[in-house]
């Protein structure tokens, strides 16, 4: 082996020792306490009432060279940033169990660190979530409640799940596209996880839960309220700095890259949706955002 070959070696090696204290690697959200979290889950289990559970399918690992993004609704009442999780709510008990694939340790090695089964105690302490399991005890637990005479109703968010940029109109367009399509036509993953739900446990009686976190997340806590002012502010930048940089022979594109810069410069993680720059005719389109048109002097520019 070679010098080189070896001091790079040498210096992988001793990196994947480094503690994640010592790297400052973030485990979990620093946008909101887990007392936020538990709050929210308490009004899911007043909604739902004392004879009820609540299970919450989480998104599933990215396709792409995409950073993983939970889905919304899970976010809301957890903030646990795992693909394939699922999280269980207990009515009666006002009790969460949080489900977690186990550990992949070569996708650790090559990623970085990801919250698993294995680590349930970690979990616990960082969330406050009451119990943490691998996600194949889920359905034996499950089985049990369904056995229970004092658990009939089953609740989970029959909506699409919102991800990355995604809204509910747009969501269940791409389903109507999918459905319409006469070499497609697949369920969602949402509809398949409810029918699985039916199939395995006709004992409950599944139930709507999109309504009530609708009309929990319209009344916004203190610390999303900072959230939400900090990323008006952000979009007032990308805007100012789009103002001052635009010249002619630059493409609409162009200035898409100037508004991530400012996000990601001050803190984003992302965008809630692309951004809309349209010059010229392409200001006819509300929701133009191709990019590709090059601005001439004496353009009409919207963004």
């Amino acid at each position: 082996m070679s010098p080189t070959k070896a001091f790079y070696l040498g210096l992988i090696l001793s990196l994947s020792n480094i503690s994640l204290a010592q790297e400052g690697f973030s485990l979990f959200t620093k946008d909101f306490t887990p007392a936020e979290f538990a709050q929210r889950r308490n009004a899911v289990y007043d909604a739902i009432g004392k004879d009820a559970l609540a299970v919450i399918q989480g998104a599933p690992s990215p396709a792409g060279y995409v950073r993983f993004r939970q889905s919304n609704e899970f976010y809301y009442l957890c903030g646990i940033e795992s693909p394939h999780a699922y999280l269980l709510l207990d009515g009666g008990r006002r009790r969460a169990s949080l489900y977690l694939p186990h550990r992949n340790f070569g996708r650790e090695r090559s990623e970085g660190k990801l919250l698993s089964a294995e680590d349930d105690s970690l979990v616990m302490q960082l969330s406050g979530l009451e119990a943490v399991y691998p996600v194949e005890l889920l359905g034996e637990h499950l089985a049990r409640y369904a056995r229970s005479i004092d658990k009939q109703k089953l609740f989970n968010p029959f909506s699409p799940a919102e991800g990355y940029a995604m809204s509910r109109d747009l969501a269940l367009r791409c389903l109507s596209d999918i459905a319409n399509d006469p070499w497609d036509g697949r369920a969602s993953r949402e509809g398949h996880f409810i029918n699985l739900l039916r199939e395995r446990f006709p004992h409950f009686e599944i139930q709507n839960l999109t309504p009530a976190l609708d009309e929990l997340r319209l009344i916004k806590s203190p610390a999303e309220i900072v959230m939400i002012n900090k990323a008006t502010r952000l979009s007032g930048l990308a805007l100012i700095e789009a103002m001052r940089s635009t010249q002619p022979g630059q493409f609409e594109h162009e200035l898409d890259g100037l508004a991530k810069f400012i996000y990601f410069r001050n803190g984003a993680q992302g965008e809630a949706y692309y951004s809309l720059i349209a010059s010229a005719s392409n200001a006819w389109y509300p929701h133009y955002n191709a990019g590709k048109r090059q601005m001439k002097d004496g353009d009409f520019l919207l963004m």
